[in-house]
């Protein structure tokens, strides 16, 4: 399983490969920091600062904006808590790879240099038992 992000920012949860979507979609979580409305330009999410997130919403009898609801604001909070997991857990799983690869390499290494060791070891017992 893995979540992906559709260019405009909502999250999918991908459970096999029939789960894909057709839109546009990357793996790259939307950076903390950034304010609806935003999407991603292929290379990078794009999106609005606070300042210009609390110029755009509704502005109450006073000119002052009015917030969203609380509960729609945890609700976001925690998606981007989420997709900062997801991205951090995809990271860790790949040098979690690299390093099996790495240690692949180095328990051949060895595996060569213990046979290497024998055949010198059977020469040399070969060498003394011909004297």
């Amino acid at each position: 399983m893995k979540i992906i992000y559709l260019y405009d920012g909502i999250p999918k949860l991908i459970r096999s490969e029939k789960d894909y979507p057709d839109e546009s979609w990357t793996e790259i979580p939307p950076p903390s920091g950034i304010y609806q409305p935003y999407y991603f330009n292929g290379n990078e999410w794009i999106g609005s600062t606070r300042e210009e997130w609390l110029e755009s919403l509704p502005k109450d009898e006073d000119g002052e904006p009015q917030l969203p609801d609380q509960s729609i604001l945890q609700m976001a909070q925690t998606q981007m808590q989420v997709a900062e997991s997801s991205y951090q857990l995809r990271d860790t799983q790949k040098k979690l790879a690299s390093t099996m690869l790495d240690n692949a390499e180095k328990d051949k290494s060895i595996k060569n240099l213990e046979k290497q060791q024998a055949e010198i070891m059977l020469e040399l017992a070969e060498i003394k038992g011909g004297k």
